[in-house]
């Protein structure tokens, strides 16, 4: 017995060693995601609607050969597809039972039904037959076998020994003992009547019988027979994983039709942290503010690999409608695409100290955008403009940079969805009139992070970078990054203590649309950049929330936890950047009469050009002095308009403003003095160049403000 016995395990352990893969007789790999470290997000069913999982024979417990052997084709290395004496036998016994109460189909019959299901007749059992033949006329018994047990079907969806291993012990097929072998090996049988999960006494006989049938066979002895029969059952039904399905659906609809394992970047530490951060505040945000929902987006900078993907706070809510992906959903963006409109008006010799008008923007056919909090703040430095999220500024510097040039750069880094053209979007574009996806937002501003590069976000682990380009120069982009994260600069709107003002280096910007409808936040470190959006996807409105008091908490929050998983640094400031004191009031050198002076930062070759004359001016008390005062604060140097086709000429008109309330103050247009009087004046457009002044009495003399040159087109 005991050199049947070694025989027997010397042909397993042979086969067990084939290195062959035959492919074409194993079925397709199901779909198995797994996060970075390798623990399971999801596993799809194959084409045949079961978990498959394809290994060689060499993956495969040598108890598991045995034990197949023994119960389905005790013949399979001596007969050549076909076993005539089981066909014989079985023939007898049918015929005398007058019903089928035996079989004899061989294992290579098995495989040959299963790469080609035939009808149960004479004819199909013949072509059954006769495709064995060919199958052990083109392959080895060790190919044959393997293509059995990655396609045989052993219950609760699952083919192949690989699945149902990981299924019913947790492990892989290779790990099996003998006593798990042979209940593994007795369910192809009937999977329904030996399903260990649902029938387990019909299980633990028929595992018995087929450990019975080895010892009888010789493979085993009978010392290692009785430990077999006293291992316990230990069968239990693997939950399958269900980690991140918003993500996990985007993956298989981006991976070209692959199958088997595929290890992605996700990491589910990080997703545990954004989908809690979501949660914990639109628990609040729902009783005050009608916030139902939201989605979260963390990215790897120096990957571009997604991090976390939280597409809803409840994928299971229906009424919510949890299966829509707020991270690839287009919505409008509000003012977070405004850091990009800042960072081309610098690549064009723009300065965050530079002065710009927040006062009253009439434009051509009505377009009047106000500021978020319905103020105007005078003239504002380019910093302040940005850190503080002004619209009106936004929209001058839009005007002066040009619209085309802006959704230019936007389309370079990465904004597929505004697919139209310039024209459609006009200068709303800085305010967000498009529609952006979370996953475009999140990945622009990861380019910032990286000083102006752009990468494609991935979700496969291990893939080489690629696809970099770069869209911001490296001083600009840090320029935009330092002015998101000064805290100073933004307290005028958001205070010194807002969610952006956190222990550590970290840029950040939010986005509201003017109905309520998208809160939008995002923020980034050098290492890693999270996007949030919060709203509701039936398009209700939120009820007066704006990204700061929306979106933001929950920004802050998965910052804080993401600062504790993957730590940060500081911004690195590129060296040809310059440092100079300004005057926070004029942007220029300070002078010796400026009260206060503050640090900015500057590309090279455009330091300030000149010294702060506004406060000497003011304490010599000269003529030159009122001079200086008087002058037009819209428009300004610059400024173009455009006459709208659909609005009636006669309700189209820019309103002048002067410095000095002076009742009496004259204007002229093109030399030509308008009838009304005062330190307002509305103006009728017409094409062309204009200019633009006012003069008043002073000390019994006349003064003039210098004018200012605008453009008017058709």
């Amino acid at each position: 017995m005991r050199l049947r016995t070694a025989a027997a395990m010397t042909a397993a352990l042979w086969l067990a060693a084939v290195p062959a893969r035959a492919a074409d007789l194993s079925p397709a790999a199901s779909v198995r995601l797994s996060d970075v470290s390798g623990r399971p997000l999801r596993a799809y069913l194959s084409g045949g609607a079961a978990r498959s999982e394809p290994v060689g024979l060499e993956e495969m417990s040598p108890w598991l050969i045995l034990a197949t052997v023994a119960a389905e084709d005790r013949r399979f290395f001596t007969h050549p597809g076909v076993d005539l004496k089981a066909v014989g036998r079985a023939l007898w016994q049918n015929t005398k039972n007058g019903r089928t109460v035996s079989g004899a189909s061989t294992i290579t019959q098995q495989l040959a039904r299963a790469l080609a299901p035939r009808p149960k007749s004479f004819f199909g059992k013949a072509a059954e037959m006769f495709s064995a033949l060919r199958l052990e006329g083109g392959h080895s018994k060790g190919e044959i076998l393997e293509g059995y047990l990655n396609s045989v079907s052993y219950g609760n969806f699952t083919a192949g020994v690989q699945a149902a291993a990981r299924a019913y012990y947790g492990i892989p097929a290779r790990d099996l003992t003998l006593a798990q072998a042979a209940g593994l090996a007795g369910i192809p049988k009937s999977p329904v009547l030996y399903d260990p999960v649902r029938r387990p006494k019909e299980y633990a006989a028929r595992q018995r019988a087929i450990l019975r049938k080895l010892l009888e066979l010789g493979y085993v002895d009978g010392e290692t027979y009785r430990l077999a029969l006293k291992e316990p059952p230990g069968v239990h039904l693997e939950k399958q994983p269900f980690e991140a399905p918003h993500f996990c659906a985007f993956v298989l609809a981006n991976s070209g039709g692959r199958a088997g394992a595929i290890r992605t970047t996700l990491d589910l530490s990080a997703q545990a942290a954004a989908a809690g951060a979501l949660s914990n505040q639109l628990a609040v945000l729902a009783r005050t503010h009608n916030v139902r929902n939201g989605a979260v987006l963390v990215l790897d900078n120096a990957t571009g690999g997604i991090l976390a993907w939280v597409g809803s706070n409840d994928f299971f809510d229906a009424r919510g409608f949890g299966q829509v992906d707020g991270v690839i959903s287009p919505r409008q963006p509000g003012s977070a695409l405004k850091p990009f409109l800042y960072g081309l008006a610098f690549s064009k010799g723009a300065k965050a100290s530079d002065l710009i008008e927040d006062e009253p923007l009439y434009a051509a056919g009505g377009y009047t955008p106000l500021n978020y909090d319905r103020k105007y703040h005078g003239k504002v430095r380019l910093r302040e403009a940005l850190a503080c999220s002004y619209n009106i500024p936004a929209v001058r510097l839009a005007e002066k940079t040009g619209t085309g040039a802006f959704l230019a750069l936007l389309r370079s880094a990465g904004f597929g969805s505004l697919d139209k053209p310039a024209e459609y979007y006009g200068a709303g574009l800085a305010l967000g009139n498009g529609e952006v996806k979370l996953l475009e937002l999140t990945n622009a501003y990861a380019a910032l992070a990286r000083g102006g590069i752009w990468l494609p976000a991935v979700f496969e682990a291990g893939r080489p970078v690629s696809g970099a380009r770069r869209i911001l120069g490296r001083s600009e982009a840090y320029l935009v990054t330092d002015i998101l994260g000064d805290n100073s600069a933004r307290a005028a709107a958001f205070g010194l203590d807002s969610p952006f003002n956190l222990p550590f280096a970290f840029a950040a910007k939010t986005g509201t649309t003017k109905d309520y409808r998208d809160n939008w936040a995002v923020g980034y470190t050098p290492q890693w950049t999270i996007g949030v959006w919060v709203g509701n996807f039936d398009g209700s409105p939120m009820r007066k929330i704006s990204g700061i008091t929306g979106a933001a908490p929950v920004l802050r929050e998965a910052a804080l936890r993401m600062k504790e998983l993957y730590g940060s640094t500081a911004f690195r400031a590129p060296p040809q950047l310059r440092t100079a004191r300004i005057c926070p009031e004029s942007g220029l050198l300070p002078g010796p009469a400026c009260a206060s002076s503050i640090d900015e930062l500057f590309l090279p070759g455009h330091l300030p050009s000149g010294v702060c004359a506004l406060h000497g001016a003011a304490a010599a008390g000269t003529a030159a002095a009122a001079a200086g005062a008087a002058a037009v604060k819209y428009p300004v140097d610059g400024d173009i308009f455009r006459i709208d086709p659909h609005t009636p000429r006669a309700a189209q008109a820019i309103f002048l403003k002067a410095s000095l309330d002076d009742p009496e103050a004259v204007w002229s247009v093109d030399a030509r003095e308008l009838p009304e009087r005062g330190p307002r004046a509305a103006w009728p457009l017409e094409p062309g160049r204009h200019s633009a002044s006012f003069s008043v009495m002073s000390g019994g003399r006349p003064l003039r403000s210098r004018p200012v040159h605008f453009t008017v087109l058709r």
